[in-house]
């Protein structure tokens, strides 16, 4: 059996996913979620749009102690729209946020990259770890699927995106599964 593989944060992830924002986030401390990843890295499956393990990968996770970023909209929903980047070298974007209350976190899942996979596209590394935290997931529903812009990104590979491949089937789900979700607003927050 191999050893365990080193698991570390993102810079990025780590800046975007905790409390104060409007991202997911994880109400413990760094050590008990990675502890989480280890403990249920035999169960995890390749990222979406992924063959293998050896890439991205997708740990779930219990969702105890997670906390989602999405709120349920409807017509009477205060909307709030902004143009922004993810991180200065990226394209720019309009991005949507919603007043509300948070979806309940009924399922959790952790998206970690390759070391190997990280360099891709222009990216870089953040720890001298085989495997780095890149996203946390929770959803009202098992295998939400990941923002359609987040997908367009990484098909494109656009500045920020890794390369990979989905089908039109997996980009009309997303679409459908987002169109009535926006991520919270958090005055202030990111």
């Amino acid at each position: 059996m191999s050893a365990a593989p080193t698991i570390g944060w993102s810079a990025f992830a780590a800046a975007r996913y905790r409390p104060g924002t409007s991202h997911s986030h994880f109400l413990g401390t760094d050590d008990a979620l990675i502890g989480l990843v280890r403990d249920h890295w035999r169960d995890r499956r390749p990222g979406e749009g992924r063959d293998g393990l050896a890439e991205v990968v997708v740990v779930p996770v219990p969702p105890e102690r997670f906390v989602c970023a999405t709120v349920e909209v409807d017509e009477t929903t205060p909307l709030h729209a902004v143009f922004t980047r993810r991180q200065t070298h990226e394209d720019g974007y309009v991005e949507v946020s919603a007043e509300g209350e948070r979806e309940p976190a009924r399922h959790a899942a952790v998206v970690l990259y390759s070391a190997a996979t990280l360099l891709e596209n222009g990216g870089a590394r953040s720890t001298g770890c085989d495997w780095e935290i890149v996203c946390l997931i929770a959803a009202p529903v098992a295998d939400a699927p990941m923002d359609p812009l987040t997908m367009a990104r990484n098909m494109l590979a656009k500045p920020g995106g890794t390369p990979c491949r989905y089908t039109a089937g997996q980009f009309a789900a997303a679409v459908w599964y987002w169109r009535d979700r926006a991520r919270i607003h958090v005055d202030g927050g990111d």
